[in-house]
């Protein structure tokens, strides 16, 4: 583990298309994507729940976890992503620019939105086979 790493936990909705490069070999394989989160507020004025902020995250992953994610996840899929937060800086026109963006280390569905069917992995030793969600 490297020092000073900013880790975070995201929880949201992935907003665009899950985009794929290197897709013919594994080891190289990026998968990357955005998700928002939503800030939900009870306002008692009208006793009902109102959004609040937003949070849009541009996330990649690599390797093993990249292809999981291309074939398991689209646009709208609720998710929580667990990764290293870092900043992006670059030149436009002579101005510098930064954005976040998340490396994905670990990535799954949010059960709190929706129900999913698993497929153990060869690694844990169970055969590969549907469990009833």
């Amino acid at each position: 583990m490297a020092w000073n790493e900013t880790k975070l936990t995201l929880t949201g909705r992935i907003c665009t298309d899950v985009r794929v490069w290197n897709a013919n070999d594994e080891e190289r394989m990026v998968a990357a994507f955005t998700v928002v989160t939503n800030e939900r507020k009870f306002d008692r004025e009208t006793n009902s729940w109102v959004r609040g902020r937003e949070l849009f995250m541009r996330v990649k992953c690599f390797r093993r976890l990249a292809a999981a994610v291309a074939g398991t996840f689209v646009k709208g899929d609720p998710v929580v992503a667990t990764g290293k937060l870092y900043t992006n800086k670059w030149e436009k026109e002579g101005q510098p620019r930064s954005d976040l963006e998340m490396e994905a280390t670990s990535m799954g569905p949010d059960l709190t939105f929706c129900k999913i069917v698993l497929l153990r992995d060869e690694r844990s030793g169970m055969p590969i086979e549907p469990v009833a969600a």
